[in-house]
């Protein structure tokens, strides 16, 4: 009997999909130790939205694109923020 959980329906990763995953596991990561997000519990909040993200685009499962859209500003927003002051 087949399913129609989304989570036994996966695709190839394509290298677009792989190279996102790792950028947003690397925003994640950066967030951990960010001192410029006051309350610890959002950068953590955010990271965990970033890295749950990934997770799901390593594993061929489809992200909704208004999803995909809002998390890829997220991680550019907190990408630029982090940025040193030129």
């Amino acid at each position: 009997m087949g399913s129609n959980s989304r989570y036994d329906r996966t695709a190839k990763v394509t290298g677009r999909e792989a190279d996102e995953a790792r950028a947003l596991h690397v925003i994640a990561d950066l967030l951990d130790d960010y001192p410029g997000i006051d309350a610890p519990v959002i950068a953590s909040r955010l990271g965990e939205i970033l890295r749950c993200t990934a997770i799901e685009l390593n594993a061929g499962r489809d992200v909704p694109i208004g999803i995909r859209r809002a998390v890829r500003h997220l991680a550019d927003a907190v990408r630029v923020e982090m940025q040193p002051p030129t």
